[in-house]
């Protein structure tokens, strides 16, 4: 439920940080991953979205100027997205304010008992990405 609960005041961060610079969280998650240009598709894996909500939220971002459609020469059904200079000047401001907000939550946060709950997550994290490949394999 921890996790849940963090996830959801995350988001709601997320929103925060974003919508003065008339963005939304995510918006954000999509433009930060075309500043490397990568595929609908493997946005949506890293994201951990479907495919579709993130193809309409890229589709939008290209009206808006913020992000291009270029050939993939792996793949030309599947074209790269990747940012435009005002795609970069959005995901910048969006970057500055996020920074403003993560060191005032830090700064009430012990260092050490900060590394310890990183580490504790990243532990969870592999054991999930572990077990989900299990219940895979056994499908």
């Amino acid at each position: 439920m921890s996790i849940f609960k963090i996830n959801g005041l995350l988001i709601e961060a997320g929103e925060g940080i974003t919508q003065p610079v008339g963005q939304s969280s995510a918006r954000w998650q999509v433009l930060g991953r075309a500043y490397e240009p990568k595929t609908v598709a493997m946005m949506a894996r890293d994201i951990g979205h479907a495919r579709q909500s993130v193809q309409r939220i890229a589709d939008v971002l290209a009206e808006e100027g913020l992000v291009a459609y270029k050939p993939n020469s792996e793949d030309r059904r599947a074209r790269l997205v990747e940012l435009t200079p005002d795609g970069a000047a959005v995901l910048n401001a969006i970057y500055l304010r996020q920074v403003e907000w993560s060191l005032r939550v830090m700064s009430e946060l012990d260092p050490a008992r900060l590394l310890e709950i990183a580490d504790g997550l990243d532990e969870v994290s592999r054991i999930v990405v572990h077990r989900s490949k299990t219940v895979d394999e056994r499908s």
